[in-house]
């Protein structure tokens, strides 16, 4: 009981706080509350990758039953970059409508971005190889 009555007098009292405002600072307050609460975004495109298991059989018995890591980047102009590197050796492939491989290249470990040619313009599959994970994305070149 004593719980409710001291979350109850803590809303109580912001309420009283909230109404002795002036309308100008409420605006002032909700406004710097937007610009605190949103994303910081540098530019570009976000990138999502959705994963695909390549052999449960590596993954499945005694292997960890923990959701495979998300992937994220930023595609700009013709420079994809990852938020985090990868711990080995990455096969990057770009495939086209028909899904004919268009450009291959590898990510070492420690490297974060990838640069596609000029000569590449359209919509494409990227899809990465990591362990006996795909993961799979669409870019707009």
């Amino acid at each position: 009981m004593s719980f409710r009555c001291t979350v109850a007098f803590k809303n109580l009292f912001l309420w009283q706080i909230i109404n002795e405002l002036t309308m100008g600072k409420k605006i002032i307050i909700m406004l710097l509350s937007g610009l605190l609460c949103q994303n910081i975004y540098a530019g570009g495109n976000d990138v999502h990758f959705y994963a695909s298991i390549i052999d449960h059989s590596t993954v499945m018995p005694g292997g960890s039953k923990s959701p495979i890591r998300p992937l994220t980047a930023t595609l700009e102009d013709h420079t994809l970059t990852f938020y985090s590197s990868f711990g080995e050796i990455t096969p990057v492939e770009l495939l086209d409508e028909e899904d004919n491989v268009v450009f291959t290249d590898c990510l070492v470990p420690g490297q974060t971005s990838l640069v596609f040619p000029d000569t590449l313009s359209g919509e494409y599959t990227i899809r990465l190889t990591v362990g006996s994970i795909y993961y799979i994305g669409v870019i707009e070149l």
